[in-house]
């Protein structure tokens, strides 16, 4: 496949309806195997709940304090989707509510009840001290990859892939690995000019 080429991968119509077709039966055949049950229990509504039985949102704390809370646990779980540990994958959702409440009350200095409060919510010892450790480790990840990428640069970018590759050598495989964008605007209106021809014809 010849990247600089679009009609080298340009895909028809008749290859596109029967790549679709092969994808729908496939997925059919996943849906069976789960049994259609397709629901995922995210820690996000579990976390609230858990604050509210905590009594975090009381008239006894400090006004606002417990949306403060609510808003950092919520700023937990969101970039625990981002740890190199794949906490979403290795841990049940009641675990990370925990860990993210455990996390966030400490931050914003919210007294939590002196017992094992955690126990209460399926959570051993154990497991919401490594998760605590992974959820705050994410911060070092971040720092690293500022320093190693410079300050302001933001998320990566496909410029940042393709130099990235041909650093490594292997910058071809995406095109010629310039990091230049109008190559690939020259390219998708190709593709564009090709799709309309396709079209007018039909």
């Amino acid at each position: 496949m010849n990247l600089s080429d679009p009609e080298s991968y340009y895909l028809s119509e008749g290859t596109y309806t029967s790549y679709r077709n092969r994808l729908l039966n496939i997925e059919g055949q996943i849906l069976n195997a789960l049994g259609f049950n397709t629901h995922v229990a995210l820690p996000h509504p579990l976390a609230i709940t858990y604050l509210q039985t905590l009594d975090v949102f009381s008239s006894n704390v400090r006004k606002g304090t417990g949306k403060e809370v609510a808003k950092r646990v919520v700023e937990y779980l969101n970039s625990a989707l981002l740890s190199p540990q794949m906490l979403f994958l290795t841990h049940q959702p009641s675990a990370l509510a925990t860990a993210a409440i455990y996390l966030a009350a400490r931050d914003k200095g919210v007294k939590l009840p002196d017992v094992e409060w955690w126990e209460v919510f399926d959570c051993e010892r154990e497991e919401l001290g490594f998760l605590v450790v992974g959820m705050r480790s994410l911060e070092g990840v971040v720092r690293r990859e500022t320093e190693r990428r410079g300050e302001g640069k933001g998320m990566v970018t496909r410029s940042d892939v393709r130099g990235g590759l041909k650093r490594r050598g292997v910058g071809l495989a995406i095109g010629n690995g310039s990091g230049q964008g109008t190559e690939a605007e020259d390219e998708e209106a190709e593709m564009a000019r090709l799709m309309d021809e396709k079209t007018g014809a039909a």
